[in-house]
């Protein structure tokens, strides 16, 4: 029997057009029930560079800031990701501020070379177009985080704002998931525990999953409270510099890891596990032989189980 070959441009071409009528009958299944106000395209596969952006505050900043080293090893030179930095910004205030046009915002980049300030002052519309991204990321307020009731209209309506000012033909939506604060924190008293209120922003995040149609989540919130579980690891103040913020080198590192294994490493076929990073300073808060392994476990097993702590963390 003779093979019948189809050149590689027309199979790329076959699997987008299977991808978007999918997307158009889980479209029409969902438009009934309210569930899914579009359809999330998925990650691009081995692309020749990858910009992301992230949309939040200052834990956005957090999951960030170790990403240099961890791109560094693994060579990535054509990762971007640019953080748009309002501290304590919230959703219903990102909404706001996109209507109003007010420049309130840094524009900080993260790649292979480092940490940059971009911008001092911008506008959330600019630094929406101002590159093609290939991936947005939104985040909540994290004392809001664990009420979905905080997160519309304000995320349907950035969405649509975001589609009507990008530069971008394509472009794949997640959703970074913050981490409950020390139990120490006098905001704590709002949800009752650090663990009711990991649960409570599980369930709003999952929430915010069914019904927005972003299906890719950042379990940072998850990550972190693996890691709380860990008996080999010494650290500080339950991995937090201020009883809110995360732990400035542990900490990062496993944010950056989370955020490394839940959108990097399926882009680019990358293994988290090569990573051989020193980072930090002195002890306890540094990364390295004797614990890396550990914290990157812990990412690895809460993008593995998004909303529940792992019995394989102390393996």
């Amino acid at each position: 029997m003779q093979t019948i070959h189809i050149p590689h441009h027309k199979r790329l071409l076959f699997s987008w057009l299977f991808v978007m009528l999918f997307c158009l009958q889980l479209r029409a299944q969902t438009i009934g029930n309210e569930k899914g106000y579009f359809c999330n395209p998925p990650l691009p596969y081995l692309p020749y560079k990858l910009d992301v952006l992230f949309i939040g505050n200052s834990f956005s900043i957090d999951t960030g800031t170790a990403l240099p080293a961890l791109l560094r090893s693994s060579k990535l030179s054509t990762v971007a990701v640019y953080v748009l930095y309002k501290g304590g910004c919230s959703m219903k205030q990102h909404y706001e501020y996109y209507k109003n046009n007010e420049p309130v915002y840094e524009l900080w980049l993260y790649d292979s070379r480092g940490e940059k300030k971009l911008e001092n002052k911008i506008t959330i519309r600019n630094a929406m177009r101002r590159y093609a991204y290939d991936v947005v990321v939104f985040q909540q307020y994290s004392l809001e985080s664990g009420n979905y009731d905080s997160y519309e209209p304000y995320l349907s309506k950035i969405l649509q704002a975001y589609k009507l000012t990008t530069i971008s033909p394509r472009t794949t939506f997640a959703f970074n998931q913050t981490w409950a604060y020390s139990s120490k924190h006098k905001d704590l008293k709002r949800y009752g525990t650090q663990e009711d209120m990991w649960r409570s922003i599980c369930q709003a995040s999952n929430e915010m999953k069914q019904k927005s149609g972003i299906d890719i989540i950042i379990p940072c919130g998850t990550a972190v409270q693996n890691a709380r579980t860990l008996t080999s690891v010494t650290t500080e103040n339950e991995w937090t510099r201020d009883n809110q913020h995360i732990s400035t080198y542990q900490g990062r590192y496993l944010l950056a890891c989370t955020f490394f294994e839940a959108i990097i490493a399926p882009c680019f076929n990358a293994n988290l596990s090569d990573d051989r990073t020193t980072y930090g300073k002195k002890e306890p808060d540094i990364v390295n032989d004797t614990n890396r392994r550990q914290i990157q476990n812990c990412a690895k097993l809460a993008v593995a189980n998004n909303y529940n702590i792992s019995e394989f963390v102390n393996e």
